[in-house]
């Protein structure tokens, strides 16, 4: 199975960041194939990152290249989310 490859656009001291890390950390135990790296909006590649996705929240969370969501999400959005990612390498 391929990799769900996600980018974790976030700030130190963010706590919908947080909690949307813990989230998709939890989220492993249904994804194994979940990666998530997290990129600070501080950072050279955070900015670029917020610049090209146009990004107005935080965290700003893209899955597989694509924003694919923004702002604090509840699990079972993300969830949907990852399962969608999962359904598109499967083809």
């Amino acid at each position: 199975m391929s990799e769900i490859q996600v980018l974790l656009v976030s700030s130190f001291g963010c706590k919908p960041c947080q909690r949307v890390k813990e989230r998709l950390q939890q989220l492993r135990a249904v994804f194994p194939e979940l990666r998530v790296e997290e990129v600070d909006l501080g950072s050279e590649e955070g900015t670029a990152l917020a610049l090209r996705y146009r990004l107005a929240a935080l965290p700003g969370i893209v899955i597989n290249g694509r924003m694919a969501l923004v702002g604090d999400v509840p699990e079972a959005l993300l969830r949907q989310e990852l399962e969608a990612a999962r359904r598109v390498q499967a083809r």
